[in-house]
C-alpha cells in the first residue's frame, strides 16, 4: 500500500514537471447568449496541491487550478483570473494512530457537486481602463455549476489528467481521440478542447479571435478604454480586414481550426524542447566540443547567453580585450610571496621558499542576431610555482566567489 502511494507521488511529481514544458490550456466551459457570452479557460500546466501539511492524509486534499473567465459583454471585465481551490477526496487516508494507509474509493468526477473557494492571487482586468484589480478570497461553498464541476474534476484528478495529456502527445501530433477516451473516464467531455494558449492575456485574444471573431470583424468588440483600437491608414485597415476574412473562412471549420492551432503549438514546442535538450547535452562543453572543467561549468551555467552587462554587474570591472568580433572579459586572482634566504658564517643556513599562484576566468562574448553582446564561452585557467602549490585552487575559488558560487 505504501509503495503504491509513493509511486503515485512520484508519478505526480514527474507529470507536473513535464507539464510545464508545454504551454497548454483547456476550454473548460462556454455559456451565455449572444452579446453576453463567457468562455472559461483552465491553465492545466499548474495543478497544485494546497493541502496544509498538518492535514495531509486526512482523507481530503485541497487542489488548485487557475481558471480565466473571458467576458463578451461590454459592462463586464475583460477577464477574471481565478485561483480556484477544491476539496478533493485523497487517494489514501492515513490512520495517525496506527500509521496505516487505506485506499479511498471515492473519486471526483465532472457532474458531481463540488466544494470550492476562490483562493489568493485572483484578479480581474477592468474593461474600462485595462487595469488589474484584486479579487477577494471567498469562503468555501458548494456548487454543481458545470464549469466548477469540470474544473474540479481536472484539479482533483491531476495525475490522471496529466497522464492522459502526455499520452496523447506524439511529438508534433496530438491523439485527440485517445485523449478524449481517457478523460471521459473522469466524467469530462471527450471533445474537451485543449489549446496552445494558457496565460490570461493569451486566452483573452483566443476567445475574440476564435469565438467572437464576427464582433471583431464588424468593429463591435467593446473598447471603452480605446486601447484595443489603434489609428491605422486605409491600407492597414484593408489588410486587417483581409486577415479577418481569412480567419473567418478558417473558423467556418469550427473545432478543426482549434485543433490546427494546437498542432502548430505542439510543433513549435517540440522544436524548442529539442533545442533545449541539445543545449542541456552540451551544457558542460565549450563551443569547440571540448569538455569544461568544474569551474568553467559552474560559471557557464550562470552566465552563458547572458548580456555582458550582467557579467560586469556581478563580477566587477574586468580586464578587457577585443579581437576579431569577440570580446574578452578577464578576472584574475593573484598571490605572490618573495623567497627569503638566510646566510650565516657557514653560508646558507635557512630561508623560506617563495612562489606565486594565479587563476583567471575569461568570458568570451559575441554579438547575437540583434547585435547584443552575450556570453558565448568561459575559460578558467590556473598556474603556480613553488609555495603556490595548492594556492592556485584557492585563487579559482575566490574568482567563483565573485559570482556567489
Amino acid at each position: 500500500m505504501k509503495r503504491n502511494l509513493l509511486l503515485a507521488v512520484s508519478v505526480m511529481a514527474a507529470m507536473t514537471l513535464t507539464a510545464k514544458a508545454f504551454a497548454f490550456g483547456a476550454v473548460v466551459h462556454y455559456e451565455g447568449e449572444v452579446d453576453d457570452r463567457v468562455a472559461y479557460f483552465a491553465d492545466v500546466r499548474y495543478l497544485l496541491n494546497k493541502t496544509p501539511p498538518d492535514q495531509l492524509g486526512g482523507g481530503v486534499e485541497i487542489r488548485e487550478i487557475p481558471v480565466t473567465a473571458v467576458y463578451e459583454h461590454a459592462s463586464k471585465p475583460e477577464f477574471v483570473h481565478m485561483k480556484l481551490q477544491f476539496q478533493c477526496p485523497s487517494g489514501y487516508t492515513l490512520d495517525r494512530t496506527t500509521s496505516k494507509l487505506s485506499e479511498n474509493k471515492n473519486s471526483a468526477r465532472a457532474g458531481n457537486t463540488v466544494s470550492f473557494r476562490i483562493g489568493p492571487g485572483s484578479y480581474k482586468l477592468r474593461r474600462s481602463d485595462l487595469q488589474t484589480e484584486p479579487v477577494a478570497e471567498s469562503a468555501w461553498r458548494m456548487s454543481s455549476a458545470p464549469m466548477l464541476s469540470k474544473a474540479g474534476a481536472i484539479a482533483c484528478n491531476d495525475i490522471e489528467f496529466h497522464q492522459a495529456l502526455h499520452a496523447a502527445i506524439k511529438g508534433k501530433d496530438f491523439d485527440f481521440d485517445g485523449f478524449g477516451k481517457r478523460i471521459a473516464k473522469l466524467g469530462l467531455p471527450a471533445d474537451l478542447a485543449v489549446i496552445g494558449e494558457s496565460l490570461p492575456s493569451e486566452v483573452l485574444e483566443f476567445a475574440w479571435e476564435n469565438f467572437w471573431w464576427n464582433k471583431v470583424l464588424s468593429g463591435q468588440r467593446p473598447d471603452p478604454s480605446g486601447k484595443w483600437a489603434t489609428p491605422a491608414s486605409d491600407a492597414d485597415k484593408q489588410a486587417a480586414l483581409e486577415r479577418l476574412r481569412s480567419k473567418q473562412q478558417e473558423l467556418e471549420a469550427g473545432a478543426a481550426s482549434i485543433r490546427t492551432g494546437l498542432l502548430k503549438s505542439l510543433k513549435k514546442t517540440d522544436g524548442e524542447m529539442k533545442a533545449d535538450l541539445e543545449a542541456a547535452k552540451n551544457a558542460d562543453k565549450h563551443p569547440d566540443g571540448s569538455k569544461m572543467n568544474k569551474y568553467e561549468a559552474k560559471l557557464a551555467a550562470v552566465f552563458r547567453g547572458q548580456p555582458e552587462e550582467k557579467v560586469v554587474q556581478i563580477m566587477g570591472n574586468p580586464g578587457f580585450n577585443q579581437v576579431a568580433g569577440a570580446r574578452f572579459l578577464r578576472y584574475t586572482q593573484y598571490w605572490e610571496k618573495a623567497g627569503v634566504t638566510v646566510y650565516g658564517a657557514q653560508g646558507v643556513v635557512g630561508g623560506e621558499v617563495g612562489g606565486y599562484a594565479e587563476c583567471f576566468a575569461e568570458f568570451r562574448v559575441r554579438q547575437d542576431a540583434k547585435g547584443d553582446w552575450r556570453v558565448d564561452d568561459v575559460l578558467v585557467r590556473a598556474d603556480y610555482q613553488g609555495a603556490g602549490l595548492g594556492r592556485h585552487k584557492l585563487m579559482c575559488d575566490d574568482v567563483l566567489s565573485r559570482a556567489r558560487l
